[in-house]
């Protein structure tokens, strides 16, 4: 998930909010009276959604948004609109509010598993991990066959540090869904978290198994690899990744690290100059150009990739550079 995932699937359940108001519906708006209940007939809901989903297919957002302000001001009882509502508000980025909606249509009841793991989503993407939690918790409960709540539930339990609940759930959502390597690789990185290399390097080759060309997995392997001491083979992972992967920040960093640990600083010197030339206005990958380059002994090569990390604004890179002698 790359897993840092979380977050991630706030840009899922926005695509699926687009396609659940984009669908037709055939009824005109109705405006009936209320009643008691505060629920809205049948007739008059296909009427609202109708109209929104109009405006959704038109990316009319603000108008579709008016129709269902008013029909929720006229009928606060009614779950549909109130789910309705919260769809259309991540569409347009307004995740708080989403998530009122979506708790609101919890209350208003019954619930059910999706709607339990989308408030739970919106809860995570707007920085309340607690209520997050209890809504996985809530909607594993309510469908404990669906693994991907389990692994989205124990996904948020390992950042908050709880990782007997997560490695549990991990176990379970691995048996509902054996052949999925993202649930695999994430035990993997459990086990690295915990330093049981043997069991995840297990769970690596497990997810490699499964998808022996998955980047995310390949990098993965090299960590466990780098930890347990073969930082060679670590080295021969990642130098196979490929360019756009090799690149980033992590990868570079853990890359340059081993070859820190087996000696070649100047290599690593050379994947941070290849990328800071590929990326001029990189302050921080010039800094480590420097960096590495004044490890390997190549003072006058160290103060130019320093000065060009000052000049570029690094915060660190103008002292360190007067620091060299």
């Amino acid at each position: 998930m790359g897993l840092a995932a979380v977050a991630v699937l706030g840009v899922a359940i926005a695509g699926y909010a687009i396609y659940t108001l984009a669908q037709p519906k055939q009824a005109e708006p109705i405006v009936e009276d209320p009643g008691e209940s505060g629920i809205a007939p049948t007739q008059t809901i296909e009427g609202v959604l109708a109209s929104v989903q109009s405006f959704v297919r038109d990316k009319e957002y603000t108008r579709a948004q008016a129709v269902l302000e008013s029909a929720v001001l006229q009928f606060p009882g009614d779950q549909d609109l109130r789910v309705a509502m919260g769809d259309l508000m991540m569409l347009d980025g307004q995740n708080a509010a989403a998530y009122d909606q979506y708790v609101a249509a919890i209350e208003i009841g019954p619930t059910n598993g999706d709607m339990e793991f989308t408030a739970g989503t919106l809860a995570n993407t707007i920085g309340n991990r607690t209520l997050a939690v209890q809504h996985y918790k809530q909607a594993v409960k309510m469908d404990p066959t669906r693994p991907d709540y389990m692994t989205y539930l124990a996904v948020l339990q390992m950042n908050l540090n709880q990782l007997d609940d997560a490695k549990a759930n991990l176990a379970l959502a691995s048996q509902l869904a054996p052949d999925d390597a993202q649930i695999w690789a994430i035990r993997a990185s459990l086990a690295l978290r915990e330093n049981t290399l043997g069991i995840a390097q297990l769970h690596i080759d497990r997810a490699r198994e499964l998808e022996p060309r998955e980047p995310k997995w390949i990098l993965s392997e090299a960590k466990i690899r780098k930890r347990g001491g073969e930082v060679d083979v670590a080295i021969n992972l990642l130098t196979g990744l490929p360019e756009e992967m090799l690149s980033t920040d992590e990868t570079l960093g853990l890359l340059a690290e081993c070859y820190g640990l087996v000696g070649r600083p100047g290599d690593a010197a050379s994947r941070y100059i290849d990328a800071a030339q590929a990326d001029e206005k990189n302050a921080g990958l010039a800094f480590e150009a420097a960096l590495w380059l004044e490890r390997a002994g190549d003072r006058e090569n160290a103060l130019k990739w320093g000065r060009r990390a000052r000049d570029l604004g690094h915060p660190r890179a103008g002292e360190w550079t007067e620091s060299l002698p």
